[in-house]
């Protein structure tokens, strides 16, 4: 192979990588906001539950 092809497979690969960091930086965030609104979600519940009754 010439330097070209893998200079160019190294960068594809970097680039493969970069995103695959990104995408789970994202999952992480969207699940953190997710676990957040639920807990805030479940205490309004309760909060209205007990002033019910």
């Amino acid at each position: 192979m010439s330097s070209s092809m893998l200079e160019q497979r190294s960068r594809f690969a970097m680039i493969g990588a970069l995103m695959i960091i990104v995408s789970l930086m994202f999952l992480y965030y969207m699940g953190s906001s997710l676990v957040g609104a639920t807990k805030k979600y479940l205490e309004q519940v309760q909060t209205i539950e007990i002033s019910c009754e």
